[in-house]
């Protein structure tokens, strides 16, 4: 496994961890208090959207075919 893909494995878990968060605060807070929801699943959402784009930029960079020399 090269480092790239290493790197890949690590941004994929993240987002796992960030979507576990989430989808606690959904079963957990969002019933009782729907604005505090709203409130507290700002932070995670934005680091989810941020590691979409991580993903989608590192894998480019892995399918990407090296320019002829």
């Amino acid at each position: 496994m090269s480092h790239e893909e290493a790197v890949l494995g690590q941004t994929i878990e993240q987002l796992e961890r960030m979507n576990s968060a989430l989808a606690h605060l959904r079963t957990e807070v969002l019933p009782k208090n729907p604005r505090m929801f709203a409130v507290m699943a700002e932070g995670p959402l934005e680091e989810i959207r941020r590691l979409h784009a991580e993903i989608t930029q590192q894998t480019e960079a892995l399918t990407a075919v090296p320019a002829a020399a």
